[in-house]
């Protein structure tokens, strides 16, 4: 979900300047207003979610750095360093000195020295941090200054760090989990395409110079095989135009929405990103909320995290909920988007004084089922894909030798 940062007027005469993740600006607008504020503007910050993955950040650390990408795995290492050189009682200076120099990556390193010089000003880490929101996401910078005002800082970093690795973790698995199949057919289509393009041609030339009469399977064949030849090139087009308008309307909130709804509810993968994103949403709340930050803040948070539209405005109608009075559970299971395990820990939870503890538990059980079901999806895909192709090329090639059985019986 995309970030905006925006400048308004409150009700009281106060300029505010802040950040929020939310699927377009007219929503934010529509908050805004909500509160009676006056809105100055509204701007799009072009980051991709936690730890800007991929992300563009700010020019810095030269030019070939603008080419170079910052990885959630480089923010998890330069998260756990500086949460360890802190509680190895480092000042803040100083680990940030020695992660500028051994940051293998230029951009990062630039972004980094840029943060020292920040800090050295007299600006907050979080502060200092906010300045990247490509890279330092809004969950990061509401840890990093969850820790500055408990005075845990490092053990707030150390938090992140290990937030960052498993909510990777799972992206990463989910992510093949979705591409394994595409990619399996892929290698399928380009295997069948060879085939008519490369060896059935060989076999028309050679039943023509027979002169061996060509049943309908065959004739089917060769008409594919001569269109792919001539006019392939027309499938291609349609193809990338095809993936173009698609990807536009994805983008798009009416697209983005109806994809996501998509994502829910598609067979076999449906319960999959389900599972995925209660395993997301708990484990945010549960290193969240463990860090002091006010519930109503952390689900605020969580929703511009959780990556799927429907499941964040479910979260959003949820803290208007909770604003009113209700309860976390109750406001879950009015919801009728999470599972019966998540509305019943939290409640426990929420009874016993320990939701993070419970919702880490949650979140410990659904990565484990995601990973179950990454398994068993993997070992399904695979004898099913072998039968596709098989049949595929099965067929091609029974459809290729039925002239020469049919001259066969002739001879006989």
């Amino acid at each position: 979900m995309p970030m905006f940062s925006y400048k308004a007027v409150t009700p009281a005469g106060v300029s505010e300047v802040g950040r929020v993740d939310m699927a377009n600006s007219s929503e934010v607008a529509g908050v805004l207003r909500g509160k009676g504020y006056r809105i100055v503007y509204i701007k799009e910050l072009k980051g991709l979610g936690i730890g800007g993955r991929g992300s563009a950040a700010k020019s810095e650390g030269g030019f070939l750095s603008r080419f170079t990408t910052i990885s959630v795995r480089d923010l998890s290492i330069f998260t756990n360093q500086f949460g360890t050189m802190l509680n190895a009682g480092l000042s803040l200076s100083k680990c940030l000195s020695v992660l500028e120099k051994q940051t293998g990556n230029k951009k990062f390193a630039g972004i980094v020295h840029s943060v020292l010089d920040g800090v050295r000003g007299g600006e907050s880490l979080s502060q200092a941090l906010a300045k990247y929101p490509d890279v330092f996401s809004h969950l990061y910078i509401s840890m990093v200054h969850s820790g500055e005002t408990s005075g845990e800082l490092g053990d707030a970093l150390l938090k992140m760090s290990t937030f960052l690795q498993r909510d990777y973790e799972t992206r990463s698995k989910l992510k093949g989990a979705m591409t394994y199949p595409i990619a399996v057919l892929g290698f399928a289509v380009v295997i069948v395409i060879g085939l008519f393009i490369f060896v059935i041609p060989r076999f028309q030339s050679f039943l023509t110079q027979l002169g061996a009469p060509l049943p309908g399977p065959t004739k089917i064949v060769f008409a594919i095989a001569d269109f792919l030849i001539h006019k392939g090139w027309i499938v291609l087009i349609i193809v990338v135009v095809a993936y173009i308008i698609y990807a536009r309307w994805k983008k798009t909130p009416n697209g983005r929405r109806r994809s996501d709804a998509a994502a829910l509810k598609m067979p076999l993968f449906g319960d999959l990103n389900k599972k995925a994103a209660m395993a997301r949403f708990s484990d945010t709340i549960a290193t969240l909320f463990a860090s002091g930050i006010p519930l109503v803040e952390v689900l605020e948070t969580v929703k511009g995290v959780i990556g799927n539209v429907i499941i964040g405005d479910a979260i959003g109608d949820i803290v208007v909920n909770i604003k009113k009075g209700e309860s976390l559970a109750a406001s879950l299971d009015r919801s009728g988007m999470f599972t019966v395990m998540v509305v019943e820990m939290t409640s426990i939870g929420e009874e016993s004084g320990s939701l993070d503890k419970m919702l880490r538990k949650v979140s410990e059980f659904y990565t484990e089922e995601v990973d179950y079901m990454i398994n068993n999806i993997t070992a399904l895909i695979n004898p099913i894909m072998m039968v596709f192709v098989g049949g595929i090329i099965g067929s091609v090639l029974i459809a290729l030798y039925l002239p020469i059985f049919q001259m066969a019986g002739y001879v006989q």
